[in-house]
């Protein structure tokens, strides 16, 4: 049985001298890839950010809500009217879900405005880029025409 060919790191350069790279900007290419590259750790950045805004306000959500319901059950059990208590604790309830309904709108918001800048920032870089990649190609095919 013949054994699999072995192929040399030399070979797979090979590859490339097939391809019409001469006056090809190799060095604006890394440019290029180099800012993809410090755009893709801004997009993180902005993610990391953002998670930690989130997860900063819900820690100050859970701490409010625990004073508040600490404080909305020693007034349940104070002494008072049976109806009364009821009253107070109708209001205690629609007051924690309306702060509730707004934590999560607010939760929300800091997402949502992270997630439009990552995008607003991608959408940046891409078009950048493909536009510099266009012109690099023009520059090339330009060059044969010229000479």
């Amino acid at each position: 049985m013949p054994s699999p060919k072995k192929t040399s790191p030399t070979d797979f350069s090979k590859i490339f001298t097939t391809f019409p790279l001469s006056g090809f900007p190799v060095d604006q290419l890394t440019f290029a890839q180099r800012r993809n590259f410090e755009t893709a750790t801004a997009v993180a950045q902005l993610a990391v950010d953002s998670w930690q805004a989130v997860f900063r306000r819900q820690i100050d959500v859970i701490t409010q809500s625990a004073a508040e319901g600490s404080t909305g059950l020693q007034e349940l059990l104070s002494p008072g009217a049976p109806h009364e208590k009821l009253a107070q604790h109708a209001d205690f309830l629609k007051s924690s879900f309306e702060k509730g309904l707004s934590n999560v709108r607010e939760v929300s918001d800091i997402l949502v405005k992270s997630s439009g800048e990552a995008t607003n920032l991608l959408a940046k870089s891409v078009s950048e880029s493909l536009a510099e990649f266009k012109g690099a190609l023009a520059k090339v095919e330009a060059e044969p025409a010229r000479a």
